[in-house]
């Protein structure tokens, strides 16, 4: 099983390599020098705080595009390709299919983000400022918010075309960010049937407010690290239903 899943993790990164998803880093150390630039006319210390929290927010929001775009691409590309006959040929289960590709996605979305991260921070130490345990902690945060997203995506197109699997990936990623004011407006609503809509959506949606820091990452405040491991225990729990739904859906899929 563990050959099988490495097979996968491998094939996932390199077909990811090949289709120049790592431009993204190159695009993201553009941008953020470019902004850098503009921000002359500040004092130093408004520069610090204006370049910490655009540089994590713009990471964190190519995070999850590449986690969309790489979640939604990977079954489709396999079925378009008909290559997915060829690997059901073989001794392989469709459950370690979808784990391996979501493994693989990870190990992408790592790269691609930690590089990110390192020229922020290497923007941050020519320019002078501080670099503290905040950042890594954010990084780690903004990380865990593209896995679950990518588990989402992964999920969506094992079972939808490419087209509606983007619109339901984007829509779950926006009512996610939006979940305290679901529970605001769901003990306000009168009508009692969208009451009990929006509280069906705020049990069963995760709550992306766990991962955004971006107040404590623009004044430097300490994160504590029950937040982060509450956080990381929040992700990984809807990424194992979010993987476990795919699973199931893939065993019952026909491909014929």
């Amino acid at each position: 099983m563990f050959l099988t899943l490495n097979a996968f993790i491998s094939m996932t990164f390199r077909e990811a390599i090949r289709n120049k998803i790592l431009y993204g880093i190159g695009f993201f150390a553009i941008a953020i020098f470019l902004f850098s630039l503009v921000l002359g006319e500040l004092s130093l210390y408004e520069q610090e705080r204006v370049i910490r929290d655009v540089g994590m927010t713009f990471m964190m929001l190519m995070g999850i595009a590449l986690a969309m775009y790489t979640g939604i691409g990977q079954i489709h590309r396999e079925i378009d390709r008909r290559i997915i006959y060829t690997i059901l040929s073989k001794p392989v289960r469709r459950y370690q299919i979808v784990i391996g590709k979501f493994l693989g996605i990870a190990v992408t979305l790592f790269v691609e983000m930690f590089a990110m991260f390192a020229i922020f921070l290497a923007l941050l130490a020519i320019r002078g400022m501080v670099i503290d345990p905040t950042l890594f902690e954010a990084f780690w945060l903004s990380y865990m918010e593209s896995l679950v997203v990518a588990a989402a995506a992964l999920m969506f197109s094992t079972f939808s075309s490419a087209m509606l699997s983007t619109l339901m990936c984007t829509g779950f990623v926006l009512l996610a960010s939006l979940y305290p004011q679901i529970g605001f407006y769901a003990e306000r609503e009168k009508a009692a049937e969208i009451s009990a809509a929006m509280h069906a959506a705020q049990f069963l949606l995760p709550n992306f407010g766990h991962f955004d820091v971006s107040t404590q990452v623009s004044y430097a405040l300490e994160i504590p690290l029950s937040h982060v491991g509450w956080s990381t225990l929040h992700g990984l729990t809807y990424i194992v239903v979010l993987i476990s739904i795919a699973a199931i859906v893939m065993e019952k899929r026909d491909f014929v």
